[in-house]
């Protein structure tokens, strides 16, 4: 199944769908397991509790009616796994691998939808982007063995971790928390259609050149021993996203960096889970 948030025509509300072939089934309000859905959470949740229920819900508007939304519940905490894989920048150097995973947030207003405009910001040109795998909680659990974690996961999205480098050198929450700097969809890709997320690839590609491209399976911490880590830290809830690191490729590697500017057209993609696309403007 592939879940997601949008709207209808100009309306300004929110609306939470199951994506068909023919157009976007609406969920919000249908009752699953017992309770209607309310939120994006909720959806996921039922996803691996009820999925028959889901499946029940008649297609509404077809595809052209409709406009993404950020697939996740406005105010869901996210929750990032940084420097997750074997690469210099922007540490510089021989780095080694940390200890343990390196975490940080991303409040709201950081994420754009797909088909919507990253805002490259007045004060630096240094603007930069990540590919990566987000992991969207299904299950609660607190303190959650290595060999339970994947049980929690309730499904997968695409996400793009806008970085602003200068300010980045200020502090990590200041670099990666510039307003609309930063993208995910364009839906959630439900845990029963990925048998293995270390198998799935994730790609970046700046006005059709490909710029990132590596394997799940080459993170320094895996999906599973990231969700443990941070259910040691606070109880997991459905609808929390974890976003796993971005590998090498990203503009400021290159030799001379490579930042991104008005009018580039950039594509995210994890295979079997999907594809986000955006275009930068100035602010």
């Amino acid at each position: 199944m592939r879940l997601l948030r949008y709207r209808i025509g100009e309306e300004s509300s929110t609306r939470i769908g199951l994506a068909t072939a023919d157009g976007v089934a609406r969920l919000d309000g249908l009752e699953a397991g017992g309770e209607p859905i309310t939120t994006i959470g909720e959806a996921v949740a039922a996803a691996l509790t009820d999925p028959a229920a889901l499946a029940q819900a008649p297609v509404g508007p077809a595809w052209d009616d409709i406009t993404f939304a950020v697939p996740i519940d406005p105010g869901a905490r996210m929750l990032c796994a940084g420097a997750n894989y074997h690469k210099k920048y922007p540490l510089g150097g021989n780095v080694q691998a940390p200890a343990q995973p390196v975490y940080f947030n991303k409040p709201p207003g950081t994420l754009v939808a797909h088909g919507d405009n990253l805002v490259r910001p007045s004060v630096s040109i240094q603007f930069d982007y990540e590919v990566e795998l987000a992991v969207i909680i299904g299950r609660a659990g607190r303190h959650i063995d290595i060999a339970d974690a994947l049980d929690h996961v309730g499904g997968y999205s695409v996400l793009n971790d806008g970085s602003v480098r200068d300010w980045q050198r200020h502090s990590v929450a200041a670099g990666k928390n510039f307003f609309r700097s930063g993208s995910m969809g364009p839906w959630i890709t439900t845990a029963d259609q990925i048998a293995n997320p270390a198998a799935l690839e994730v790609i970046c590609r700046v006005n059709g050149e490909e710029r990132q491209r590596a394997g799940v399976s080459e993170m320094i911490f895996s999906v599973a021993e990231i969700i443990a880590y941070m259910s040691r830290v606070m109880p997991l809830e459905p609808g929390d996203v974890i976003a796993t690191g971005s590998p090498e490729g990203t503009g400021g590697s290159h030799e001379p960096p490579r930042w991104l500017v008005a009018g580039d057209e950039i594509t995210f993609e994890v295979p079997g889970v999907g594809v986000l696309r955006n275009r930068v403007i100035d602010e």
